[in-house]
């Protein structure tokens, strides 16, 4: 191989790899399924994934649309706090032993029947979601001011580090499954994964032991169902 020939291979390899790059990056960001259709058709229910929900009727209804395994600790808060307060939840949950973030279909792309037929039906919405860090931060979107202000207030009162969710992750999309309620406004927490691990003893956040809940778990329930008790009573 001569030595154009040999430059015109490594130039076609670099591009290659900085153009996979830039697709795995984009697919991370965006998720790799454009639709629940698209992910039926590639994942199992019941193998890959479960969808776990209850309709109580509620005014408010809580989802983690990124449970299980996908972002882990936010199905176990989402079905808390429900249970606490005898309210709706719905839950999609990856259950692969590994890989459960293929999973992830993002907030405004997320289609799935049931549970945007719940979102629909109630007055507003609660969805929790798992973000990165090294922190123990919560960060507060969605187009509910009235709901998350008060939120913002009951979990800093038990000691939280609740800020502002940036841009990216600020759910004030109106395509966003938490505002497609009959108010289109509702709260999105975002939870780094030094909090989530929190909630578990030996902040160990693997599907085995995620029914082993913290003191700390128990202060984030406890605030959000506060908050939530006194919103229900102004709708």
């Amino acid at each position: 191989m001569n030595k154009f020939n040999k430059y015109c291979f490594a130039l076609f390899l670099s591009s290659s790899f900085l153009f996979l790059l830039s697709f795995l990056t984009t697919v991370s960001a965006a998720g790799y399924y454009d639709s629940y259709e698209d992910l039926m058709e590639h994942e199992i229910l019941n193998e890959d994934y479960e969808i776990n929900y209850k309709q109580r009727g509620s005014d408010i209804t809580v989802i983690a649309i990124h449970g299980g395994g996908i972002e882990p600790g936010t199905s176990e808060v989402a079905k808390g706090l429900a249970n606490q307060m005898n309210i709706s939840y719905y839950l999609f949950a990856g259950i692969k032993s590994t890989n459960n973030e293929i999973l992830h279909l993002t907030s405004k792309r997320f289609d799935e029947p049931t549970g945007r037929r719940m979102v629909q039906k109630s007055v507003s919405a609660l969805s929790i979601h798992g973000y990165q860090g090294e922190e123990p931060i919560i960060y507060l979107g969605g187009r509910n001011e009235e709901y998350k202000e008060l939120v913002r207030d009951y979990l800093q009162n038990r000691g939280f580090q609740v800020e502002d969710a940036p841009d990216h992750i600020s759910g004030m999309s109106e395509e966003n499954i938490v505002n497609d309620n009959q108010l289109r406004a509702g709260v999105q927490l975002e939870l780094t994964a030094e909090l989530r691990k929190s909630f578990f003893k030996n902040h160990d956040w693997s599907r085995e032991n995620r029914h082993n809940t913290t003191n700390i778990y128990d202060k984030l329930i406890d605030g959000l169902k506060e908050a939530s008790d006194i919103y229900k009573e102004q709708l």
